[in-house]
């Protein structure tokens, strides 16, 4: 003999509520991953628009006239959210530096607390091309310094390094 329509009728039901159960399961994953990229995108956001790198000061060490390189120290203080340098990133005049030690150290700290400062050095050549250096946060945002060997002698034994330009931005 056959199937009797109430059981084709059974099996075709149980089948469809098999088949609502897991499209309403994806539809609920789907919900619960948009609000939560929502969420994740909104703290992002917050804290780019809270974070703010600020040039403090700037210090430099010239070990003479003789020698044609100077260290430059930035004293670099945070006027927003907390950050993490240990995923930012630098760029010394258009090229992507790591902080080795020699020419790019950085001061270690795992976290940059609200009105907490950090010091970046760096080594240049006194010359007078204008050299850039961008710390890009985790945010997103950037502090951009520029400057340059400014000779305070007509005979080029004395000088100094003299900011050009500073900016914060962010994308």
């Amino acid at each position: 003999m056959g199937f009797s329509v109430s059981a084709s009728f059974a099996v075709i039901f149980i089948a469809s509520i098999m088949a609502f159960g897991t499209l309403y399961i994806s539809l609920e994953n789907t919900y619960t991953s948009i609000a939560e990229s929502v969420e994740a995108y909104k703290e992002t956001f917050i804290k780019s628009q809270t974070s703010h790198l600020a040039l403090q000061g700037v210090s430099h060490i010239d070990p003479g006239s003789d020698v044609s390189i100077y260290t430059i120290t930035f004293n670099i203080s945070n006027n927003g959210s907390t950050l993490s340098p240990k995923y930012w990133d630098f760029v010394r005049d258009g090229l992507l530096k790591e902080p080795n030690g020699s020419t790019l150290i950085v001061e270690d700290k795992t976290y940059l607390l609200p009105g907490e400062s950090i010091i970046i050095q760096t080594t240049e050549v006194k010359d007078q091309t204008i050299h850039s250096l961008i710390v890009a946060t985790e945010t997103g945002c950037s502090l951009k310094i520029e400057w340059k060997w400014i000779w305070l002698d007509p005979n080029q034994t004395i000088g100094q390094p003299s900011i050009m330009g500073k900016a914060w931005y962010c994308p």
